[in-house]
């Protein structure tokens, strides 16, 4: 049977490959056969440790993950950009609602500093 270490061990060694939010690491647990209740108290607790830094929580958070994405992807922020941040920044677990007012304010300052710029 596995156990919470198991799930917390196989968390740590998953965020070798690459970043996941507390949401994914979640799922992709539960993915990997340990119960909803295990593999949240695993991800929960890779939170605590500093090794998950993504919540998906707060707008801060979601800033933060926005700009590492676009630091990433080695672009500025342009509207054929902000679908593909968008969708990225709901797989990291942001609520929908969150990241549609983030992309909303994103296209606001586009749009100003395109008439600025005319």
């Amino acid at each position: 049977m596995k156990s919470s270490k198991d799930a917390l061990k196989l968390g740590a060694e998953l965020l070798a490959n690459r970043d996941f939010s507390e949401q994914e690491m979640a799922a992709r647990l539960v993915k990997r056969g340990y119960s909803e209740e295990e593999s949240r108290a695993a991800a929960a607790r890779l939170v605590e440790l500093g090794l998950i830094k993504i919540r998906g929580s707060s707008r801060d958070d979601l800033a933060k993950a926005a700009r590492e994405y676009l630091e990433k992807k080695g672009k500025n922020l342009k509207p054929s950009l902000l679908s593909s941040l968008a969708a990225y920044l709901v797989r990291k677990g942001f609520s929908e609602e969150l990241v549609e007012e983030y992309i909303n304010d994103a296209y606001e300052i586009l749009n100003r500093e395109s008439i600025a710029d005319d």
